[in-house]
């Protein structure tokens, strides 16, 4: 017999699409056969529903586009809540929709637990915990070049170990330096782009891994990773996931992380 965690993570991989196609007809065979496995997949489904209307309410509140649509909904509201004042005289009525509120409230409140203890609400905490789990420096001990070094390359070598040293705002001012070589524009672009990561500046970090993305860079693997980490923490989950999916031909430490992560960026659609 599975132990309750394992069901419930099941239940929660089952709605998020996150299992293989045996494990899906199995999930499916055993909430057909099962009552209470049914009843915490309905109590689940209605959280997601929950948790996504009230993410979409969020948008639009930030929305300036939009900013009647709460007036509207608390007008509508009160619409209904006169309309329950006017159904008070049927003491039996109220005191039944009473109790059938506060059994789903219970109820929502379980599945709510269930949810956050297998960590699959589809928000920005979500997003970041996600980040922090799959975000590491890069090691990058050996850069080398061809021929004799030279003065631009003791430069990069510089850049290099002040990234690896966690003094990114130097790096990043080492390579600026060197910006204007086409002969290394990918190392500069590419650990700029890392200095401005591990600073936590997300867009900048993307902007320079973007112009390095598509070329022949013997980092290529390497900006792949931590191009689709910087679209993950910017909200971009379909280009992460493409980059993610480009990753399964590199042999080597992130396709297993890119094949892990990116079955979790599907929860964010």
């Amino acid at each position: 017999m599975k132990h309750k965690s394992d069901i419930k993570r099941r239940v929660a991989d089952y709605i998020y699409n996150d299992l293989s196609p045996e494990e899906f007809v199995e999930i499916e065979r055993e909430i057909s056969m099962d009552p209470q496995l049914s009843e915490s997949y309905r109590l689940n489904m209605q959280v997601k529903d929950y948790l996504q209307a009230k993410l979409q309410l969020e948008e639009m509140r930030s929305d300036p586009q939009l900013e009647n649509a709460e007036m509207l909904a608390d007008v509508e509201f009160d619409s209904e809540s006169r309309d329950e004042q006017h159904h008070e005289l049927n003491p039996v009525s109220q005191s039944g929709r009473r109790i059938r509120n506060i059994t789903f409230a219970a109820a929502i409140a379980a599945a709510v637990t269930i949810i956050i203890a297998v960590g699959i609400i589809p928000s920005n905490m979500d997003q970041d915990r996600l980040f922090d789990r799959y975000y590491e420096p890069m090691e990058a001990s050996d850069y080398s070049q061809r021929g004799e070094p030279n003065e631009i390359y003791r430069d990069i070598a510089n850049g290099i170990n002040n990234y690896i040293d966690g003094n990114y705002r130097q790096s990043i001012d080492q390579f600026s330096e060197l910006a204007s070589d086409p002969a290394i524009r990918s190392e500069v672009h590419f650990f700029t782009g890392l200095s401005f990561l591990g600073l936590g500046q997300y867009q900048h970090a993307q902007n320079n891994l973007e112009l390095v993305v598509d070329g022949n860079s013997r980092y290529q693997a390497e900006t792949l990773w931590y191009l689709s980490l910087c679209y993950l923490k910017t909200g971009e989950f379909e280009k992460a996931t493409v980059l993610l999916g480009q990753l399964e031909i590199y042999d080597g430490m992130y396709k297993e992380d890119a094949q892990t992560l990116r079955k979790r960026l599907r929860r964010f659609k």
